[in-house]
């Protein structure tokens, strides 16, 4: 988190620097008047049985305007707000005394954009006081409160999250039909291939839903509606087709009608096309000041994770570069996806003198870089909280292909000490496993005798070796392949 960066601009602003208040906590109450003249009474508003979510941010602020962007407090105002189910409000709290309503209008000098324009619920200007009774020291700061007053910092989730910390947690069930929506179809296209979109529906309200209406569009180009009609209860769960592209892009999904009435649920898509790579490739992140944030994996395309880092695998680690090598499967098809958890990506210099990260893959034959499949610096500006590109696998590096060569797997890869081979004799033979180091020296050497046409499988055992990266070689019925491992013991 940006959290010392933001108390000393809290500092710098006059705000009182206190402790964050802790989950479970009771929110202090507060009579506000937003920018439309309209007053507004927390504990009113609480006792009507209502969830309120509180969005303390910063005109100025890049990861506020980012999250702001993504719409996903907008789409829980229209579901569930005044004009949706009615049982959740939703405020923007500009918490910055200093900024100006042309700051707020986008005109200004202290800004990200216009945030009236892109809001479509309440905003309070000048709520540095309720900022400082909450005892804030970042933005932003995102609360959930419950109707008994307690408060849980819900953060920049996803609609989902904020769905499920508004309702269950708070003893606060949704009137009526009430339709959630999660994308659940591809998010990227492999060598031009068509994609399907889908996505499932949740019934979280009181009500049977027995009618939908979907409106869709591919890169702002509108698709054929999409309607939906059957008998979907409280508690159950549908998967509605979106339809069939080969283009790809923005895909932009609505959910305009419900049971007849109007209703307003959005979700945006990025479905990525693929960019071409060698089947051995390197992964480098070169982590910036807040290490803790990032993780990443690279995806096959039955979303199984083939190697990768998990989120916080990196902290107390600023400043440092990870290298990770992967083997990936001839002709198949995968997704690089990285992801920063405050949503700023790995552009640390916009908050003071820190250096930026960088995220790159690279095609390899052995030592030697072949072309970047991704090349992602941080202190080019680009923010993000996730940003994922597909990758095509359309060259082998070290070996010309074989029958043998498309047969051969070696799971898991990277391993530590230990790791499985399995490759395919087309015929009957003598089969053998030679590994070699980085230098040359045959390390491991295991002839198999004769074996049977069909599927071998082999236990791999480097337990003795380095870490590194080394070369396996197998040949069977006069074949040979050669790929790339990398033992982590």
């Amino acid at each position: 988190m940006k959290q010392f960066y933001m108390l000393f601009a809290a500092l710098t602003l006059g705000f009182t620097a206190l402790a964050q208040l802790p989950n479970g906590s009771t929110a202090p109450d507060f009579t506000a008047t937003d920018i439309n003249g309209n007053e507004w009474n927390l504990y009113s508003l609480l006792d009507e049985g209502k969830t309120v979510i509180l969005d303390f941010s910063a005109t100025w602020c890049g990861p506020c305007w980012n999250y702001a962007q993504s719409g996903i407090l907008e789409d829980l105002y229209s579901t569930f707000g005044p004009n949706g189910t009615d049982d959740v409000m939703v405020f923007y709290l500009e918490s910055d005394d200093s900024t100006t309503d042309a700051d707020l209008n986008g005109t200004g000098s202290a800004t990200t954009g216009d945030w009236v324009s892109i809001t479509n619920f309440p905003i309070i200007d000048n709520a540095g006081s309720i900022f400082d009774s909450y005892s804030n020291t970042y933005y932003p700061t995102i609360y959930t409160v419950c109707p008994d007053y307690t408060l849980v910092e819900s953060g920049q989730g996803s609609f989902d999250q904020h769905v499920n910390a508004a309702f269950a947690p708070c003893n606060n069930d949704v009137n009526g039909a009430a339709p959630l929506m999660s994308y659940n179809g591809d998010t990227s296209s492999c060598g031009g291939a068509y994609w399907t979109a889908s996505t499932e529906i949740n019934n979280i309200g009181s009500d049977v839903i027995t009618t939908m209406t979907f409106e869709v569009s591919l890169n702002d180009d509108a698709q054929s509606n999409v309607n939906w009609t059957g008998s979907l209860a409280t508690g159950g769960s549908e998967v509605v087709d979106l339809g069939t592209y080969s283009e790809t892009g923005t895909l932009d999904v609505t959910l305009v009608e419900v049971n007849g009435e109007d209703w307003e649920s959005h979700q945006v898509i990025d479905v990525t096309g693929s960019v071409e790579s060698a089947n051995n490739v390197q992964v480098r992140i070169m982590t910036d000041n807040w290490p803790e944030e990032t993780g990443w994996a690279i995806m096959d395309d039955n979303g199984n994770a083939i190697v990768g880092s998990d989120v916080g695998a990196y902290a107390n680690q600023a400043n440092t570069l990870f290298i990770t090598d992967a083997t990936l499967n001839m002709n198949e098809c995968y997704t690089f996806t990285i992801v920063d958890t405050y949503g700023d990506g790995l552009y640390s210099s916009q908050w003071g003198n820190y250096a930026d990260g960088y995220a790159q893959v690279v095609s390899m034959d052995g030592a030697t870089d072949l072309g970047f499949v991704l090349d992602y610096q941080g202190a080019s500006g680009f923010e993000f909280s996730e940003l994922t590109i597909g990758m095509e696998v359309t060259s082998s590096t070290g070996v010309e292909e074989n029958e043998l060569t498309s047969s051969v797997s070696v799971y898991p890869n990277p391993f530590n000490g230990n790791t499985n081979l399995s490759f395919t004799a087309t015929e009957a033979g003598e089969a053998s496993v030679v590994v070699y180091n980085l230098v040359g020296e045959r390390v491991i050497d295991m002839n198999l005798g004769s074996v049977a046409a069909g599927t071998q499988n082999v236990n791999l055992d480097f337990s003795s070796l380095n870490t590194g990266i080394y070369l396996l070689s197998v040949t069977a019925a006069g074949e040979t392949s050669t790929l790339r491992v990398t033992n982590t013991h």
